[in-house]
């Protein structure tokens, strides 16, 4: 058979001219491929089509089905199948107009919950939804509480619940989409008050899992190596710290040290092994048993079990859906060919989850299954460390391509250690761990013996990886922003890397890859300044073209999560930014400045500037005072806030930055008060009447955005960073009116999303907002 990539659009065309059963048989399994293709393309929609629409789509499939074209006749059913998930989808959500609302609620406590900083979050499956709605399922934190938490206890809460909605930005995580792929109807937190009261607690797969990771807590193996244990056994990543992680990133070995696709493969061939050594031994007691069957049966239940174990992420439902295809293949004497296996794993995530497209996670998962299915050469009789050797530069050489296009870390020493890393955590650590979980129940002391012994191989592990360096010259991530030059050696790539054996040339794609990370750093605009959606904080990226500054990296919400290194660095990477020319952290309120430990982090700054000492160790700060000025680029620079001498602490002792470019000017005001307008407005030279762009005071408080101050400075555009329906209630409606009554066009991130300001060279300004670029279907009208 043809490999499949090179081939499809020539199949596509036999398919409609041609009635051979041949070809016939190729056009089925191809339907299959345009039906998971039809089930994503709702994905990348901003807006859905009515019922009416899927259900012409629906009637039209089940006609071309059985034609010549099952190809289109597949796609159009895909098509159906994700308009009908997207409606059923939002059809259980909160209310718009009931955002926020404070219900009693009553569910069960679903997943496993994760404790952070005096706050756990869990997920709560109700059992009945209040209020004539249809919620199902709520994703909760409890702050400052008393109670344990575990899966399966059922609980009657006090909650205040919102819509699901998240922050949106140039290459950001789609929190709001996540939500709706995992069936969240709300999130929200438990009220402190109301009565909190345990009713029940029933048994489940998720509280067996919760159970065996308090046993794995509890064992003899060093905090790093239970977190990863846990994560191999479990799936549960909750447990690995953020430097950990990074490691991990950098050296490819996030796929081996959590639950994937090569762990199901390694249990199904060991099920498989001992299933067929069982069936022969039965055999020899006289009992007719095919070792082949009883391998396959016991290989299927072992993938099984593993996989629940693990939490049905996306990996093994790819993974399980692939070993069980195979399996009923073979209990059934068929042959099952590579291009089937693949399209059955593919339709079968794309039903499970029609979002999963947007995921990187998906994209490295089929596409390290593609590489070892299609780019793999035959057995030869050659080493095997050889082939083994060989098979890892062929897959790493193919996932670079989705690496680069996600921004995510390029592991180059990853073939390499993989080598060593994979035997050994496959064959060795894995099972001596899986070993444990299963006759704990037995004997305790057992258990913890081979906890030890895996944990003791974990921490050698790490070692070695401490004992790694990336050399200097080989970029972690790539110095550029995404561009048509780019995209298009992407293409060139995976063209060569898809070429037919026999034809030459694959081989460019080692240097052409190299090649990406070495592409020039063109920015096609002399400014752009982007106001981020951290929800209620702030944090603006201003680049030029050779420089870039962030002024506030945003709030951090407890030792797990904050928007520096969630929401900035993922935007500055997209940008091609891999080091920063200046932080300007304003003050040191947590909404401002939360996020500059996990930015720095991440991303290196040559300098800090701040308008109050910070705690972020590792990188000299200094005060930003009034008068210093610099350029970049033809952009001109200078504080204007705090004087010399000033003894004003919080708010009012924020940096205020005035950034001119041409004849337009910008002002970065921090939290600063009508007090320190005052003072603004009689600096000598003033400020620039007809301001630009002004990143509105305070969140465009009450206490700020005095009647004198938005008169001065007339500004065409103010952009409020705020968060959705916060309690702070920013922006107040009568700054709004204020700005307004000047004839200044508002933007809000809270509504808006992320906010680019752009000038070109000739110095014209456009505007635009991510939650209208970027806009999809579960963006839904009440988020304008």
């Amino acid at each position: 058979m043809v490999d499949f990539p090179f081939a499809f659009p020539v199949i596509l065309a036999q398919c409609s001219t041609t009635g051979t059963v041949a070809v016939t048989g190729m056009c089925a399994m191809y339907a299959m491929y345009s039906f998971a293709v039809g089930i994503f393309i709702p994905a990348y929609w901003p807006a859905l089509p009515g019922a009416a629409v899927a259900v012409m789509l629906l009637a039209c499939g089940v006609l071309l089905l059985p034609t010549r074209v099952q190809v289109i006749g597949g796609l159009l059913l895909g098509m159906a199948y994700g308009i009908g998930w997207g409606h059923h989808s939002l059809s259980h959500h909160l209310p718009d107009p009931l955002t926020p609302s404070d219900y009693t609620v009553i569910g069960e406590v679903v997943g496993i919950p994760v404790a952070d900083s005096g706050r756990t979050r869990f997920n709560l499956k109700l059992q009945q939804s209040p209020a004539h709605l249809k919620l199902k399922q709520l994703r909760l934190s409890w702050y400052q509480h008393s109670a344990v938490l575990e899966p399966g206890q059922v609980w009657q809460l006090p909650v205040r619940l919102r819509r699901p909605r998240g922050n949106v930005n140039p290459g950001g995580f789609d929190y709001q989409g996540w939500l709706l792929g995992q069936g969240i109807s709300a999130t929200g937190y438990v009220r402190s008050s109301g009565e909190q009261r345990l009713l029940g607690r029933t048994v489940s797969v998720d509280s067996w899992r919760f159970h065996l990771r308090t046993v794995l807590q509890a064992s003899p193996a060093s905090e790093r190596a239970q977190a990863l244990m846990a994560a191999l056994t479990l799936g549960d990543r909750s447990l690995i710290e953020r430097g950990l992680w990074q490691r991990l990133s950098q050296f490819g070995l996030v796929h081996l040290l959590v639950v994937s696709g090569l762990h199901i493969g390694f249990l199904a061939g060991f099920g498989f092994a001992l299933g067929a050594l069982l069936a022969k031994l039965i055999g020899l007691a006289g009992v007719p048993v095919n070792a082949r069957y009883g391998g396959a049966v016991l290989a299927l239940i072992f993938a099984l079990a593993y996989s629940l174990m693990a939490g049905f992420s996306l990996p093994t439902q790819r993974a399980l859906i692939m070993v069980t295809v195979a399996l009923l293949a073979l209990l059934g004497n068929r042959h099952l060919s590579r291009a089937a296996g693949f399209g059955l794993a593919l339709a079968g995530v794309a039903l499970i989850d029609p979002l999963a497209i947007r995921n990187a996670g998906f994209w490295l998962s089929f596409g390290a299954v593609a590489g070892l299915l299609w780019l793999v050469p035959a057995p030869v009789q050659s080493c095997k460390w050889l082939r083994f050797a060989r098979v890892q530069w062929l897959v790493f050489t193919l996932l670079l391509l989705p690496l680069l296009l996600w921004q995510l870390p390029v592991a180059w020493l990853a073939p390499v250690i993989n080598l060593v890393a994979i035997p050994w955590v496959g064959f060795l650590i894995i099972p001596l761990c899986l070993v444990a979980m299963a006759i704990f129940p037995f004997s305790a002391g057992a258990a913890n013996a081979c906890w030890s012994v895996a944990g003791w191989q974990l921490n050698q592990l790490l070692a070695l990886l401490h004992w790694l360096e990336l050399p200097d010259w080989l970029p972690a991530y790539p110095p550029w922003p995404l561009s048509g030059v780019s995209l298009g050696l992407m293409i060139v790539i995976a063209g060569l890397l898809i070429l037919p054996q026999g034809i030459p040339g694959r081989f460019l794609c080692v240097p052409l890859s190299l090649a990406l990370c070495w592409l020039p750093d063109t920015r096609p605009s002399p400014l752009r300044v982007t106001v981020l959606d951290v929800g209620q904080g702030l944090s603006v990226v201003v680049q030029t073209a050779r420089h870039s500054l962030v002024y506030d990296a945003g709030p951090a919400y407890g030792d797990s999560f904050d928007t520096g290194s969630a929401v900035v660095v993922p935007f500055l990477r997209q940008r091609g930014v891999t080091e920063l020319d200046k932080l300007v952290v304003s003050h040191a309120d947590n909404d401002h400045a939360g996020g500059a430990d996990g930015l720095l982090e991440w991303l290196p700054a040559r300098e800090l500037l701040v308008g109050e000492t910070l705690a972020v160790p590792g990188i000299r700060q200094r005060r930003c005072l009034a008068g210093e000025s610099w350029q970049w680029d033809g952009v001109s620079f200078r504080f204007l806030y705090p004087f010399a001498g000033t003894e004003a602490e919080g708010n009012n002792r924020s940096c205020v930055l005035l950034i001119r470019y041409g004849d337009d000017a910008l002002l970065l005001a921090g939290d600063i008060e009508a007090s320190v307008e005052r003072q603004l407005l009689a600096l000598n030279p003033p400020i620039p009447d007809a301001m630009a762009v002004l990143v509105a005071p305070h969140h465009g408080s009450r206490t700020s955005s005095s009647t004198a101050f938005v008169a001065a400075l007339k500004p065409q555009h103010v952009v409020f960073s705020a968060g959705f329906r916060h309690h702070f209630g920013h922006p107040a409606g009568v700054v709004s009116a204020r700005y307004r009554q000047q004839g200044a066009r508002l933007w809000n991130t809270a509504e808006q999303g992320a906010v680019e300001f752009r000038w070109n060279r000739s110095g014209a300004l456009s505007v635009s907002a991510a939650r209208n670029a970027e806009r999809r279907y579960w963006y839904d009208v009440a988020d304008n």
